[in-house]
């Protein structure tokens, strides 16, 4: 089960804490992972930071083609876009989950070019009030939040911050989404980055 909570999910463990709330928890293969505490919530904010050889704007071109996501996202069976309006996207997705209830979970994305620094932000947030209604096919993902930080860096490449918080619904207890979020936040950084990597080959 704790393999199959990584498509939604971003462990806590003790360590230091910095003055903003963020505290170390892993690093692995380059990814620094940390996490905070969150008012009024159980479960964890989560962060992933590491260094790309890609561009920004390589990136970028990955994490804005969502239709190809189900094919390299594990567990993300279906996306659809529902709205297009250039940078802003509004997003449908299906996550199954083996052993648990599947969910879904409609999300409005947004991303932004400095065009000064060159720095690249995508940000998503789910909505109550759009898209499909609720069915009891799934458990609908009624709160989560995402931001993909891309900063070019002068030597070459990029400086990639991946920051996520969620409220996966259904009766899990938080322990273990706090747990499975350990390795899904660096999972989920990982497979964008190596998707971006190909498309240098």
């Amino acid at each position: 089960m704790h393999r199959a909570l990584l498509a939604l999910l971003v462990l806590s463990s003790p360590a230091l804490c910095a003055d903003d709330g963020w505290r170390r928890i892993d690093l692995e293969d380059g990814i620094l992972v940390e996490a905070r505490d969150v008012e009024s919530s159980p479960l964890h904010e989560v962060r992933a930071s590491t260094h790309s050889d890609s561009a920004p704007e390589t990136i970028l071109a990955v994490l804005w083609h969502h239709e190809e996501h189900p094919r390299f996202v594990p567990y993300l069976r279906h996306l659809e876009v529902l709205e297009d309006a250039g940078d802003e996207r509004l997003l449908y997705e299906q996550i199954a989950i083996p052993v648990l209830k599947d969910r879904d979970v409609v999300l409005r994305v947004r991303r932004s070019v400095d065009p000064t620094t060159g720095v690249v932000d995508v940000t998503s947030r789910s909505v109550s009030n759009e898209g499909p209604a609720p069915t009891s096919s799934f458990v609908r993902v009624k709160s989560t939040a995402g931001h993909w930080h891309l900063v070019p860096v002068a030597g070459g490449g990029t400086d990639v911050t991946y920051t996520i918080r969620t409220e996966v619904g259904g009766s899990i207890p938080a322990w273990i989404v706090n747990r499975a979020q350990r390795e899904s936040v660096p999972n989920g950084v990982r497979v964008m980055l190596e998707r971006a990597a190909q498309t240098l080959h």
